[in-house]
């Protein structure tokens, strides 16, 4: 990355600080719409009981997508380098290629109309009937109306800020919490939609889903996990602007408008799906930590899904992420070209073999 590419991120940060106004939640995964049946006494939090498998319900290579597929967006244009933007990000994450859908490009287009026009009531995921350019009220409803059979659809919006690049947009969007873990969920398909801010800034909606058709959708393999920032990357944002997130971020944890740079994990890997389906799943993380060049562990807050729970690590159980994430924020902004190394740990079931993951990636001169 070159000083101008750099000095134009910076850029693109501050802006998007004013822009980022809206959150699309961590993303289905939940497998709440598996199809199981009655009996076997297993927790279902759709009700009732559902039946104890006698066999893994997944393979140990998981079921992560290989192929994004050809898609009709233009060669140079917003949507396609959006969508390129967010796959290349999921290769080096872990977290299975997403295909273009034309029923959620339709509902991501509506819901930019209406964000375009309406733009004075900022930047938001609801819809108001009385307002021009309505299409529906929520993500899960354009969806619908779209033509999608979703299984579960989530939804981020943000700004490209002074670059006015799609990638620039996508890469705010992954530095964050929420936005991040719903670019990172285990959707199958992706819908883009741009429209423009009151100052004329680009903004981009990305509407990620996974068809209810897909049982298991986007299952990392056995003793895998999702992590981003991802090994080796460099030119990572170095600030969080965890105050402009909506939802936002507990304020009890993190109360300075900045903080640092998000690092993301999910365990929903084969082996916890089926642990799950078979009634062991005792999700427990006991290390999650980040460390500076001077190998000192960076003070940090933990948000996760509240299907993890901690041991010798806090965490703080947040509804807004999806199943199997967890979320590392630094207290306050990291250093500038700077190496910093994450290490994260978790049994999957009471006496299982740990996921464990350690990387490094350097952040922005």
């Amino acid at each position: 990355m070159n000083a101008r590419t750099n000095t134009l991120r910076n850029l693109s940060v501050l802006a998007l600080a004013a822009t980022l106004a809206a959150c699309g939640g961590g993303g289905g995964g939940s497998d709440s719409n598996s199809g199981g049946s009655t009996g076997g006494g297993v927790n279902n939090p759709g009700g009732g009981t559902v039946t104890t498998p006698s066999t893994d319900v997944v393979t140990s290579v998981g079921t992560l997508k290989t192929s994004a597929g050809t898609s009709p967006y233009a060669g140079a244009g917003f949507e396609a380098e959006a969508f390129a933007t967010i796959n290349a990000t999921r290769l080096v994450a872990g977290a299975g290629y997403v295909s273009q859908s034309a029923a959620l490009d339709t509902a991501a287009a509506a819901h930019a109309k209406y964000l375009t026009t309406n733009i004075a009531l900022g930047l938001g995921h609801a819809e108001d009937p009385t307002k021009a350019d309505y299409y529906e009220a929520t993500a899960d409803s354009r969806a619908t109306k779209a033509g999608y059979p979703s299984g579960f659809v989530t939804e981020a919006v943000g700004g490209t800020g002074a670059t006015m690049k799609a990638a620039d947009c996508v890469l705010g969007l992954l530095n964050t919490v929420y936005h991040a873990a719903a670019v990172l969920s285990p959707a199958t398909n992706v819908g883009v939609g741009v429209g423009t801010d009151a100052a004329g800034i680009p903004m981009c909606v990305t509407v990620l889903g996974a068809p209810a058709s897909e049982t298991y959708p986007q299952v990392a393999a056995a003793g895998d996990l999702v992590a981003y920032p991802s090994a080796g990357q460099t030119g990572v944002f170095e600030t969080f602007y965890v105050g402009y997130e909506l939802p936002r971020p507990p304020v009890t944890l993190f109360p300075n408008t900045t903080a640092g740079r998000p690092v993301i994990v999910s365990v929903r890997n084969a082996d916890f799906v089926n642990f799950k389906a078979a009634g062991t799943l005792a999700a427990v993380v006991t290390k999650f930590e980040l460390k500076d060049t001077a190998g000192s562990v960076v003070p940090a807050g933990i948000l996760a899904n509240a299907g993890l729970t901690g041991s010798g690590v806090a965490l703080t159980a947040d509804s807004n992420l999806g199943e199997g994430f967890a979320v590392l924020v630094p207290l306050a902004p990291l250093a500038k070209g700077a190496v910093y190394t994450a290490t994260f740990t978790a049994t999957l079931k009471s006496g299982g073999t740990p996921v464990a993951k350690t990387w490094s990636f350097t952040t922005n001169n």
